[in-house]
């Protein structure tokens, strides 16, 4: 890495929430006003303060650079809130194991100083006691800065104290096992003050989701996710003119089941036109399986809309639904005649198609396609927990970083100097157009590039410029996206992986077996299906779904508990364990959200 980058190595299972969401609610998370109101009032009272700025970086951004963007954000925050910021780079590839061992140590730092200052008191006291005066030994200064494998870029802003020793304060989280691993360890500061305080602005800025996402079992938030685009929509797209030829109605074609005639007139009578292209994959069906994974197919399934509440979650044999067997039937006979194609290039023109993008991406397609959502955008841990600023628990202060933290969520100008350095040096406002930056110095390789961030990394993606060369109004699509997106309504109860940490957290001691027993049948069956015609597939349905219905694994894990049990012969001896249920587990889930007395409400209730 070039002019190595001056950087230190100072070197709990998160339960389901008690907040349910479905679908971003609150704003679209574009909010341009870069108002600050409710931060600390800039009195005469208010000491000047020096904050850390930990971030990933490239391998090629230079010391250089770094010094040349961190005095253009202490321009910003010194007469914003009388606050100078160290700003730490470190190569993205070793980020999060530097921050996890940095953090280490100061708690390990931390534990020792405080015993030897316990020690020395005692000391003191035995000396007093005697009749003695102990005289402490003078000691040399030590550069917080200078005990790690790497050195730091440090150069303190005139008239601002220096970092203290044990001093840690913004740095960036990545993903929900790494969220999980700073809460459990007290590692982060609970925000939730902040949110409805002095940073209570942030809530206009950020989707609702994003901060519902990261709000843990005790109701805490614990760090400030960036926005950015959430998940992919699936759309179903149907041929403008061959509609129109055809005399049809738009409105009536919004599925292969209502294009079932006009797909096969297209085969037909429209030579060099595909008729179906895409591959087909059911609507929000989420399957259970002891990998965790939502989207690999199972005999034990539940439909899940954006709407659905947690209580109307039900855990089902696939081949119970209607909709599934039938699309998955009729799709399969439009694959036997030819009709469907699945090549990863976009035949110049099909007839029907399912297409998976962001909203900004199926604009392409609007002047020659008429599109319905088939599938909305799912949120996942793994979107909303990408980037997220914390506050460290051993933070000079968390108001003041929380200051920081809110103006890159809120503030182009900040945002933008972290994300793509300093104007004027390393990127200028179009002359023609200044909703748009073009980069300077334009001879130099992307390898040669001497300032280098990822666009996720560095605050709310929304307050920034998309890229060099691109206006801003570019992110209005992937804003309605986010408006449209939704929490599924079992997103807490599949955020975190199991205690033993080799699989979701539904997955147990109790139940192992039976899902590996699941998983197999799932796959046995899945390849019977895969090897049918759709004739044989049909006539096979019945005889599928019984083979499920009688399965003993399929049975334990969608079992709840009632009066007929011993009748029936369900005891723990024979293997009915509530424990091995995913069906009771999602009872008690549900009860954990609600109490059990409004949830017994509900359920009564219909």
């Amino acid at each position: 890495m070039k002019k190595k980058l001056v950087c230190i190595l100072l070197c709990a299972v998160m339960l389901v929430g008690c907040l349910m969401s479905t679908g971003c609610s609150l704003t679209s998370g574009d909010a341009t006003s870069t108002d600050t109101s409710g931060t600390e009032n800039q009195s005469a009272t208010r000491t000047s303060m020096t904050l850390s700025l930990w971030v990933p970086t490239d391998e090629s951004t230079t010391e250089e650079a770094l010094y040349l963007v961190e005095a253009a954000i202490n321009s910003v925050t010194q007469s914003e809130f009388d606050t100078a910021v160290k700003l730490y780079g470190i190569p993205a590839n070793e980020y999060d194991a530097v921050m996890k061992d940095r953090l280490a140590t100061i708690e390990q730092r931390v534990i020792e100083e405080e015993e030897e200052a316990k020690r020395k008191r005692q000391e003191q006291i035995e000396a007093a006691q005697r009749g003695e005066t102990l005289v402490e030994e003078t000691t040399e200064y030590v550069n917080p800065n200078m005990d790690g494998d790497y050195s730091l870029v440090v150069r303190g802003a005139t008239g601002y104290t220096n970092l203290e020793r044990n001093q840690l304060d913004i740095f960036l989280v990545h993903g929900m096992d790494d969220y999980k691993h700073y809460v459990d360890n007290l590692y982060i500061q609970n925000l939730n003050e902040e949110f409805s305080g002095s940073s209570k602005i942030l809530n206009n800025y950020i989707y609702t989701d994003f901060i519902e996402a990261v709000r843990t079992s005790d109701g805490g938030v614990y760090a400030v996710p960036n926005n950015h685009a959430v998940g992919e929509f699936t759309y179903f797209l149907v041929n403008k003119d061959i509609v129109e030829s055809e005399y049809l109605d738009p409105a009536t074609l919004t599925s292969l089941e209502s294009c079932k005639g006009l797909i096969n007139d297209i085969a037909t009578y429209y030579p060099g036109v595909v008729p179906v292209y895409g591959e087909y994959s059911p609507s929000y069906y989420q399957y259970w399986n002891g990998t965790g994974a939502v989207n690999t197919f199972s005999v034990l399934a539940s439909r899940i809309y954006d709407t659905t509440p947690i209580e109307k979650v039900t855990f089902d044999n696939i081949f119970s639904y209607s909709n599934f067997t039938d699309n998955y039937y009729l799709y399969k006979t439009f694959k036997e005649k030819g009709y469907v194609s699945t090549s990863a290039t976009v035949p110049e023109k099909f007839g029907v198609g399912y297409i998976t993008c962001t909203a900004e991406e199926i604009e392409k397609y609007a002047d020659d396609y008429h599109i319905t959502v088939f599938k909305k955008p799912m949120g996942s841990a793994a979107d909303y927990t990408q980037g997220m600023f914390a506050v460290s628990t051993y933070s000079k202060s968390v108001a003041r970083s929380m200051e920081i933290i809110t103006l890159l969520n809120t503030s182009t100008e900040l945002r933008t100097i972290l994300q793509y350095g300093v104007e004027g040096t390393h990127w200028k406002y179009d002359e023609e157009n200044p909703d748009i930056i073009v980069k300077l110095d334009t001879s130099k390789s992307e390898a040669d590039i001497t300032y280098k961030m990822n666009l996720f990394d560095t605050g709310n993606v929304y307050m920034t410029y998309p890229d060099f060369g691109v206006s801003r109004d570019e992110w209005q699509s992937s804003k309605d996206q986010n408006l449209e997106s939704y929490l599924p309504a079992t997103y807490y109860f599949l955020a975190n992986k199991n205690e033993a940490g080799d699989g979701p957290i539904y997955l147990n001691d109790d139940n192992k077996a039976l899902f590996k027993s699941l998983d197999a049948l799932s796959a046995s069956i899945y390849a019977r299906m895969e090897a049918m015609t759709a004739e044989e597939f049909k006539a096979a349905i019945p005889t599928l779904k019984m083979e499920v219905d009688k399965a003993d694994a399929f049975n334990k894990l969608i079992y709840v508990p009632s009066s007929s049990d011993q009748a029936l012969n369900r005891t723990e001896e024979n293997g009915w364990l509530p424990t091995a249920s995913i069906a009771h587990q999602w009872i008690q889930y549900c009860i954990s959200v609600y109490g059990e007395e409004t949830y017994n409400n509900i359920m009564n209730a219909g």
